[in-house]
C-alpha cells in the first residue's frame, strides 16, 4: 500500500474527485488497474480518517464474510487492526482471500479461514460456534463485519452475531453504477444497533410472562440479559424484583430483605432524574411487602434453639405463616400439588405450635404440667377425641417426644383451646393421611388438584379461625402477601 498517501482529509477528498473523473473515462481493463493503483489507496486513507478515535483498539478480534468484493474487508481490517481474524468464505469467494491478505499484510498466524455453505445460516452458526466460542473462548472485544457476501449470507452472519452478542459493523457507501464499484471516498464504517434495542420488547414480554407464572429464575436471566444490552431502567427494576421474589419464594428472608432495600435505594435515586417511570406504580405495594417481612431479617430457620422465639413472637410467626401459605398457593397454581400440600401442612403445624405455646407448651420439649388439667384426664380426653378414627391406636400415655402435627391438634381439642371451636378434628386426621400418601412424605402417590383443594379447605378454615383469635383480617393480610403481576 502507498504509505506516502498519509494526507489531510481535504487533500484526499480533492485527489479522489480529480482521479475519479479520470477513472470514469477509462476502458474497463485500464480502469481496474488505475483504481487499485491510484484510487483505492486514497480510499483506505480517507476511510481511516473517518473513523472515530474511540474505536481504535476496541476490537482485538474480527469476523468477516468474504464475498466477491474484497475491498470492504481491507478497509475494516486496516482501520481496526485486529489481532485475530476469522474469514467466512464460500467456494466462489475463496479466490479473493489472497487479495485481502496482500492489502492487509496479515500474518498466517493472525487469521483463520473457514468455508461455509452458501446462504445457509445454520452453517454460519456452526462455524462461529466452532471458532469464536470453542476455539477463541467467546472473547469480548470482537466485531462481525457482514458487508461481504450475498444478502442472505449477510443476514445469516448478522443473526448469528446477534445471538452470540457480538458487535455488528458494516462498510456503507454510495454506489457508482457506471463503474460497478462504490463511489470513491463515500465509504464509512457503520455500527449496527443491537437488535435487542429493536426486538427487546419481545424478550421483555416473554420474561414478564415467565415472571407472572412464578418462574423467577428464568425471568431474571432474560431481564439481566436485556439490562446488559439495552439502556432501559425498567429492565433493571424487573431483574431486581425477579431476584427478590425468587429469594422470598425460597424463604431466604435475610437476602430478600437486603435486595428489597437495594431496590428502594435505586428507585429513590432514579426519582431525581426520571419522575415518570412506569415501575413507580409498584412502589407502594412492594414497600408494604418489605415491611411485612422485615421482622424476619435476622431469623435462622435452621437454628433449632430459636424455634421457641418464632412461635411466641407474633411479629415473627405471622409473616412466616403467610409467606409459607401464599407460597403454597403459588405452587398449586403451577400444578405442584405435592409441594403445595407440604407447605400447607407446615402452616397447619405452625398454627398448632403457636396455640400450644400460648399455654406455655413447647412441642419439642413436652411438659404437660403447664395445663390446668390432670394428666390422666388429659389422656382420657385425647383418647375420647380419636376413638372413632379407623386404624388409629389409642394413646397408652401422653406423647413424650417431639409432638407430631395431629397429636398437637388432639391436645388442643382436649384442653378446649378456642382454636378448635367449630373445627372437626376428623377432617384434620383425614387430610394428614392424605399428605402421608405423597411421595414427598411417606408414600409413593402423586397428589392431584382435588387432593390439594380438600387439604386447602381445612387449612384455610383453621387459618381463618386462628387469625380471628389474633385479631387479624385474614383476607386483607393474605392479599398483601400475594406477589404482584407485571403488566
Amino acid at each position: 500500500m502507498k504509505d506516502e498517501l498519509k494526507l489531510s482529509n481535504d487533500k484526499i477528498e480533492s485527489l479522489l474527485n480529480e482521479k475519479a473523473k479520470i477513472w470514469e473515462t477509462m476502458q474497463a481493463k485500464r480502469a481496474e488497474e488505475y483504481y487499485y493503483d491510484e484510487i483505492f489507496p486514497l480510499v483506505v486513507n480517507k476511510f481511516h480518517l473517518s473513523i472515530n478515535n474511540e474505536f481504535y483498539g476496541k476490537y482485538e478480534n474480527l469476523i468477516l464474510s468474504l464475498g466477491m468484493s474484497f475491498e470492504p474487508l481491507v478497509l475494516t481490517i486496516t482501520a481496526l487492526k485486529p489481532k485475530r481474524v476469522l474469514f467466512l468464505y464460500t467456494e466462489d469467494s475463496l479466490k479473493n482471500l489472497d487479495e485481502v491478505i496482500k492489502w492487509t499484510n496479515l500474518l498466517p498466524s493472525q487469521y483463520v479461514a473457514e468455508e461455509i455453505v452458501k446462504d445457509d445460516p445454520v452453517d454460519i452458526y456452526r462455524v462461529l460456534k466452532k471458532v469464536y466460542v470453542d476455539r477463541w473462548g467467546s472473547p469480548v472485544k470482537t466485531a462481525i463485519d457482514f458487508t461481504g457476501g450475498t444478502k442472505s449470507m449477510s443476514a445469516g452472519i448478522a443473526m448469528a452475531g446477534a445471538y452470540f452478542k457480538i458487535d455488528l459493523i458494516y462498510v456503507a457507501s454510495e454506489y457508482n453504477s457506471k463503474m460497478r464499484k462504490p463511489k470513491p471516498g463515500t465509504e464509512e464504517l457503520k455500527f449496527v444497533e443491537d437488535p435487542y434495542h429493536v426486538f427487546g420488547d419481545l424478550e421483555k414480554d416473554k420474561a414478564i410472562a415467565l415472571f407472572n407464572k412464578n418462574e423467577f429464575v428464568s425471568a431474571y436471566n432474560i431481564f439481566s440479559d436485556l439490562e446488559e444490552r439495552v439502556a432501559d431502567r425498567d429492565y433493571i427494576f424487573y431483574k431486581l424484583l425477579s431476584n427478590i421474589y425468587r429469594l422470598w419464594d425460597c424463604l431466604y428472608f435475610n437476602e430478600c430483605i437486603k435486595e428489597f432495600e437495594k431496590l428502594f435505594s435505586i428507585l429513590k435515586a432514579w426519582r431525581y432524574v426520571e419522575k415518570d417511570l412506569a415501575t413507580y406504580k409498584y412502589y407502594e405495594t412492594l414497600y408494604n411487602q418489605y415491611r411485612l417481612i422485615k421482622p424476619l431479617e435476622s431469623i435462622n430457620l435452621n437454628d433449632k434453639n430459636e424455634e421457641w422465639e418464632y412461635i411466641t413472637n407474633k411479629e415473627l410467626y405471622i409473616p412466616l405463616m403467610f409467606s409459607i401459605y401464599t407460597n403454597a398457593l403459588r405452587r398449586s397454581e403451577e400444578g405442584k400439588n405435592d409441594v403445595a400440600i407440604l407447605l400447607l401442612y407446615r402452616v397447619l403445624e405452625l398454627i398448632a405450635q403457636v396455640r400450644l405455646a400460648k399455654n406455655g407448651f413447647n412441642v419439642s420439649l413436652p411438659d404437660y404440667s403447664v395445663f390446668n388439667i390432670d394428666k390422666h384426664e388429659l389422656l382420657s380426653r385425647m383418647n375420647e377425641n380419636i376413638k372413632h378414627f379407623k386404624n388409629f391406636k389409642t394413646y397408652a400415655e401422653l406423647p413424650n417426644n417431639s409432638i407430631a402435627l395431629f397429636d398437637a391438634y388432639v391436645i388442643l381439642k382436649a384442653i378446649e383451646d378456642e382454636l378448635m371451636e367449630g373445627i372437626n378434628i376428623g377432617m384434620i386426621y383425614s387430610n394428614v393421611k392424605l399428605r402421608n400418601k405423597s411421595i414427598f412424605a411417606h408414600g409413593f402417590g402423586i397428589l392431584s388438584n382435588n387432593d390439594f383443594d380438600k387439604f386447602h379447605e381445612i387449612v384455610r378454615k383453621i387459618f381463618i379461625r386462628f387469625c380471628d383469635l389474633e385479631n387479624i383480617n385474614f383476607e386483607s393480610i393474605c392479599g398483601n402477601y400475594k406477589f404482584i403481576l407485571l403488566s
